[in-house]
């Protein structure tokens, strides 16, 4: 009884034990909590939309009627330039006198009627007397060493007396429409000798009619535009207007039964591209850039135009019943006399012309003793 007594008290102290020792064991652990959502991206916001670029319309005109040579370059240039400048720059051009009267291009860019012209050169010869020298010196050179002087010496030249004179503008260097030499004459009179120029009354331009007047002929001018109606009227009686191609496209074969050819008188046609200086200046320089570049390609596309369809222009006078034939030496002979005497007074007459002129001469005895000139392009002592 005893030891029953003992046992039943040992197993209730064991049991009082257990439950002691469980109720002392290490609680388990609470479960993590689950990590909270990240928050969601706020909305990137809307972009301000940006500024239109500004945009800056230019107005221009040639000095010949639409569908000329000249007008239809500027169109070509002006598109390009406009293009290229993704509309940030837009030029507009016009015909001529459809904004300022034809040939006085030159003057509307200065007083800012145009921003930019094709046309200048001996045009304006009367009050910029260096002004042929740009276009067509009698007894020049030709075209192509005649555009690299400009593009290297002549431009910046030129450019210097404008500013000194007190003009507002600017050729673009390298640029402007450039011609192959002209047609001497177109006449209804045959020429045999210098004596036949006698008392003509000649459509002439610049300093090739200063010299033909000081061989006698009645030298007029007026613009491209008014030639076949003043022969076709008997206001003149002969006249010089410009290449093969050109004279063709402007009808001229109808006018004028003799076609005589030298490029003495204008070994080279070029109109300038003229700009209004100050707004030239104020433009950011990438469009400078575009305005220099597309002038220049277009100043090789046009001259390339025009010399290749010289050729077939001149067969063409020839099946319309026009004598194309060379200018006889006689008369060249005579003209280059009196071109040099004429040049050398105006250059003792005008301290730019006199720059301009030694300017190029210079260049073309350096382009002769290198590569060589045409018998009439060879400097004269």
């Amino acid at each position: 009884m005893k030891k029953e007594r003992v046992i039943a008290i040992v197993t209730m102290l064991a049991l009082l034990v257990s439950v002691i020792a469980a109720g002392c064991a290490a609680p388990a652990p609470a479960p993590a909590p689950a990590p909270a959502p990240a928050p969601a991206p706020a909305p990137a916001p809307t972009p301000a939309p940006a500024a239109p670029a500004e945009v800056i319309t230019w107005v221009g005109q040639s000095a010949l009627p639409a569908g000329m040579p000249v007008t239809v370059g500027l169109e070509r240039l002006s598109a390009r330039i406009t293009e290229a400048s993704g509309g940030r720059l837009v030029w507009k051009p016009e015909p001529a006198g459809a904004i300022c009267p034809a040939t006085e291009e030159w003057k509307a860019v200065h007083t800012g009627v145009l921003d930019f012209g094709a046309g200048g050169g001996s045009y304006m010869h009367a009050e910029i007397h260096f002004g042929t020298l740009i276009s067509q010196r009698v007894g020049g050179i030709p075209p192509l060493p005649h555009l690299i002087w400009l593009d290297t010496v002549g431009s910046d030249l030129i450019n210097k007396w404008y500013v000194d004179l007190g003009f507002d503008m600017y050729d673009i260097k390298g640029a402007g429409f450039h011609g192959p030499p002209e047609i001497f004459a177109h006449l209804d009179k045959e020429l045999k000798t210098p004596a036949d120029l006698d008392g003509l009354k000649m459509r002439c331009s610049g300093d090739g009619g200063a010299v033909l007047a000081r061989m006698g002929v009645g030298s007029v001018f007026m613009p491209l535009g008014e030639i076949f109606e003043s022969m076709k009227r008997g206001v003149i009686d002969a006249f010089e207007c410009s290449s093969p191609r050109f004279d063709w496209e402007m009808g001229l074969n109808e006018v004028g039964k003799y076609v005589y050819l030298s490029p003495i008188r204008a070994p080279t046609e070029v109109y300038q591209l003229l700009v209004k200086r100050s707004k030239f200046e104020a433009l950011p320089d990438d469009l400078k850039i575009i305005i220099q570049d597309c002038g220049r390609s277009e100043a090789m596309r046009y001259h390339t135009m025009l010399t290749s369809g010289d050729a077939d222009a001149l067969q063409k006078f020839r099946d319309y019943g026009n004598i194309v034939g060379p200018l006889p030496s006689a008369i060249e002979q005579a003209f280059v006399i009196e071109a040099d005497a004429y040049m050398d007074e105006l250059a003792a007459e005008f301290p730019e012309t006199a720059e301009v002129l030694a300017s190029q001469r210079l260049f073309s005895s350096n382009w002769n003793s290198l590569y060589g000139l045409p018998a009439w392009a060879v400097p004269r002592d």
